[in-house]
């Protein structure tokens, strides 16, 4: 892109709360001035104004809600939808139409961000959008209003020009993608992206770009503190000499906190609503909503100066409107005390990080830190990176000696104050000047100047941070010189560096001086890793992998080369580049043709499924080759049917290991055989009951490996062709566990197609009595239980039908598992967007509470699975119910072992995950995230 050619350059910060944007007129504007292009939007019913900021929240009205003369714009819209201060302040009213924090959605990998899941737990009267929308939205608005204001000059169109879009600096590669996606969708498709802490400091140059050395002098540390709405970012930057002038340099960058302004929300609603509790009233989904956004509201007014309290007022509903509606008063100290003790403290060195199976709250759906604590994440990122700045500055780690703060969270002085209190309490720092503040006047829109500032920089004006890539990449190898004995000793696993800390945009590696293989026209997995905190790792080093590397998602592809279907390996180049976009690119290129393959992310898929997962045993090559040529002989037409029945035991005398202990890459070789064999004609009865048993086994739970979505494909046909001996009981009922084994590696499509099948013989027509046994009845209920990437309403369809067939006397266990599956407030593999309404959930509790169960063990996991603690409102039962529950397993002598989840957010453990899942599973998955 030729920059010179472009009439502006445009800086927009996307932020969790407020957008902004500014922009340099690169041809009449000698001086290069960067101004703030403020935003028209609707400010109210019918009032179109111009806003510094765009909120970015996003309105989704209905029929009869709001007035559509009311809402109209001067431009062209795809629909009804609108954004900014109008949809924020209305939305406040309405909370069930309101979409909010789509950027944190942006990095939520527990749901599929490609999804229409916003606004989180509205009804199904409302056309939700995913997150990737809303995001498009926010541009698209901020792209239309600019090309009205330019009128018919398409070459001043915002699409036409240098655009320069911020990310949190701790955004990954996935999150990065889909907000180029989002912006692709907005009509924007030549984009740079920028870290915000980054953004920041290029604002501060702007002001002091011809007298810094006032303010910052050689071997400095200086600390960049952003805290917006959604996220938490941490940055180093240092003043270094440099070919014989000064030159500021990024040492290092944080990890991903989604910890923010909207936490500081949450806080201060749960303490208002423990005042409003003990006046009996209980808040519904949309009053919590009204709620936090009241909070929202009061604590910008009350820190910034505005009011020294707010009165926080919630409306009762239909003939309680009046009756119903309660207040109180938030006052100035009651926020500062919430806000410096609970995400503030004072915090000591000694404090060590603990290692966490989950993240904190989900309040909204949003899998926030669990620990609230700012100033402890500060003191941990600092120490982290301890060996970088004593490597860069050659001096004793100590405490920053500048801090910029930065984002709508740390706008209030006695915040910022906290901050550096803090710094010194960790370091033991006397010094009260300690850390020194860079000035930052207006942090609503420093992020959005910056942005262009460094448009600039790119042309060759102004002061360059060194910075490039936040983070170095490696791309996991193996080394053929490393072999495992037959004990089974665990093979050390290594990555190389394609990508090193602090490389510039626009950079292209080439390692030429190592050689590759890859694997043609089958299934191959390409493990990626990052790292925010490795530091010396070049391109081309070769590293053991290690808690220091973070795993992203893997590139899971078909190389075609040649001949289509013959397998092959070819000599192959890895090229990478840290494009002018910000983003991570890959290709292979052949070393024997001029074929050059692109490998793209994976984004967990349609149902955000859990990652690939290290094998935690691997066994010698031979030994693996010789486990299938026993099961290749044991299948075999002519073998001797023993063989077939002593095979799980010869196997596990070959490994030493009972069959539940085998590893992954072992089961998984053994499936791909089994998969071959099928193929095999005229087989009987007792190979295919047999075959469907091992099957399913060896490819539970239907994902885990990178090749796994490959073998679920070829499942996937046999599937389609049916069981071959249909009427033999045993071959039908194995059926039905090896798809309720493999279900989590369908996709939702196949899912349906499933239930659909299913639909006449379990659900048919008055009249006509179903022929299915009972045994073969319970493992069909068993296997849709398991899918649980089905929609919502044909999960309350099945559930429904399924209560409505339990009997009082003579159920089965199995009955209540598939009830509790289809009903569970957590899920094993699906994403939260998939989790039955706690109304419809409630109902089905309602009905259990009202009958005699015979035994009540299996009822009472059943109801604590449907009411199990989430921390997320959208999901969680009422606590009226919750409480009933506790009273009737008290009742039945069944509260001791399960209370705890009913009462607080309790994480899953590994055996859970095996009872629940109804299987036992391969050692290294976790199926819950």
């Amino acid at each position: 892109m030729n920059l010179l050619d472009k009439h502006y350059i445009i800086g927009i910060d996307l932020g969790t709360t407020n957008s902004a944007v500014s922009y340099v007129d690169l041809q009449t504007d000698e001086d290069r001035k960067i101004r703030i292009f403020n935003v028209p939007q609707m400010t109210g019913p019918g009032e179109f104004s111009k806003l510094p900021v765009l909120p970015s929240f996003l309105y989704i009205p209905g029929t009869y809600d709001i007035a559509k003369e009311s809402v109209s714009v001067p431009w062209k819209r795809d629909d009804d939808n609108f954004t900014g201060a109008y949809a924020r302040d209305h939305g406040a009213k309405v909370p069930a139409r309101l979409v909010s924090s789509a950027k944190s959605w942006l990095c939520h990998s527990n749901v599929d961000r490609k999804a229409r899941i916003l606004p989180w737990g509205s009804g199904d009267e409302v056309f939700k959008v995913s997150p990737v929308q809303a995001t498009a939205a926010y541009l698209k608005h901020i792209k239309n209003a600019w090309n009205n204001a330019k009128g018919d000059d398409a070459d001043l169109y915002l699409e036409n020009q240098v655009i320069v879009i911020t990310v949190p600096a701790s955004f990954d590669e996935v999150a990065r993608d889909l907000t180029l996606e989002a912006a692709s969708l907005a009509g924007l498709s030549h984009v740079t992206l920028l870290e915000e802490p980054l953004a920041a400091f290029y604002n501060w140059l702007i002001r002091h770009e011809h007298h810094w050395s006032e303010f910052v002098k050689p071997n400095e540390l200086i600390l960049v503190c952003d805290v917006g709405g959604g996220t938490t970012d941490f940055t180093l930057i240092t003043l270094r000499e440099a070919d014989g002038s000064p030159r500021f340099e990024r040492i290092a960058v944080g990890d991903h906190l989604i910890l923010g302004g909207d936490n500081i929300d949450l806080a201060l609603a749960r303490r208002l609503e423990k005042r409003f509790s003990k006046k009996k009233v209980s808040l519904t989904g949309d009053k919590w909503k009204t709620l936090c956004h009241q909070c929202r509201q009061a604590k910008e007014i009350i820190l910034n100066g505005d009011a020294d309290s707010k009165r926080i007022t919630l409306m009762g509903e239909g003939k309680k409107l009046i009756g119903g509606t309660v207040s109180a008063n938030l006052k100035r100290k009651d926020v500062e005390k919430a806000i410096l003790e609970g995400f503030f403290p004072l915090a000591h060195a000694k404090t060590r990080k603990k290692k966490t199976e989950r993240k904190g709250i989900t309040e909204f759906g949003l899998p926030y830190e669990q620990e609230p604590a700012i100033t402890r994440h500060l003191g941990w990122f600092l120490e982290r990176h301890r060996a970088d700045v004593e490597n860069v500055l050659g001096r004793e780690f100590r405490a920053p000696d500048l801090i910029l703060f930065n984002g709508g969270s740390l706008k209030a002085e006695v915040i910022q104050e906290r901050i550096r209190s803090a710094i010194r309490h960790w370091f033991k720092e006397k010094d009260t000047n300690v850390p020194r503040i860079l000035e930052n006047p207006d942090p609503d829109l420093s992020v959005a100047l910056g942005a262009s500032y460094y448009g600039l920089v790119k042309m060759g004006e102004g002061v360059r941070v060194g910075s490039g890539s936040a983070r170095a990449f490696y791309l996991g190898v193996a080394k053929k010189e490393e072999k495992t004995d037959k004990a089974g000793d665990a093979q050390k696993k290594y990555a190389i560096c394609i990508v090193e800390r602090g490389l510039d945009e626009g950079s292209h590696i080439e390692l030429a001086d190592k050689k590759f293989e890859v694997l043609a026209n089958q299934p191959v997995s390409f493990d990626i890793y990052s790292s925010s905190f490795r530091s010396g790792d070049r391109c081309g080093d070769l590293v053991e992998i290690d808690d220091s590397l973070t795993s992203l998602p893997p590139i899971q592809t078909v190389v075609q080369f040649g001949k289509k279907g013959v397998k092959t390996k070819i000599p192959v180049q890895i090229e990478a580049a840290y494009t002018e976009m910000g983003t991570l690119a890959l290709w292979c290129r052949s070393d024997v043709s001029s074929h050059r393959w692109q490998l793209q992310f994976q984004l967990r898929g349609e149902t955000a499924s859990p990652t690939a997962v290290s094998d935690g045993e691997v066994f010698e090559e031979a030994v693996v080759k010789d486990i299938c040529l026993k099961v290749r002989k044991a299948f075999s037409n002519d073998s001797d049917t023993q063989l077939l029945d002593s095979l799980v035991k010869d196997i596990t005398k070959m490994v030493e290991r009972p069959r539940d202990k085998w590893p992954l890459g072992l089961i998984r070789a053994m499936s791909d055989e089994l998969l071959e064999l099928i193929k095999l004609p005229n087989i009987s009865n007792k190979f295919e009951s047999r075959w469907l048993n091992l099957t399913g086994f060896c490819m539970r739970p239907g994902f885990g490996d990178g090749f796994d979505e490959h073998r679920i494909k070829k499942l996937w046909k046999i599937y389609k062709r049916g069981p071959l001996h249909g009427k033999n009981a045993q071959v039908r009922s194995e059926w039905w566990i090896l798809w309720r084994r493999v279900a989590g590696g369908l996709k939702p499509g196949q899912q349906r197609q499933f239930i659909q099948d299913l639909t006449p013989v379990m659900m048919p027509k008055k009249g006509i009595k179903s022929k299915i046994p009972p045994q073969e009845h319970l493992e069909i209920w068993m296997a849709v239980a398991n899918m649980e990437g089905l929609l919502v309403k044909d999960k309350v369809k099945w559930g429904r039908q399924l209560l409505s067939e339990i009997p009082s006397k003579k159920y089965k266990p199995q009955h209540f598992w598939s009830l509790s599956r289809m009903g569970a407030r957590e899920l094993l593999y699906g994403p939260a967007d998939r989790v039955i309404p706690p109304d419809e959930v409630s109902s089905w509790i309602e009905t259990i509470l009202s009958r005699d169960w015979g035994n009540p063990k299996p009822v009472g996991t059943a109801l604590v699975h449907m009411a199990r603690k989430t921390g997320d409102r959208v999901r969680d039962i009422d606590v009226s119910m919750t409480d009933r529950i506790i009273d009737w397993l008290s009742e039945h002598d069944l509260l001791n072992s399960h209370e705890k989840m009913l009462k607080e957010i309790v994480p899953m453990a590994k055996h859970e995950e095996n009872t629940i899942f109804g299987d036992s599973l391969p050692s290294g998955i976790v199926l819950h995230t």
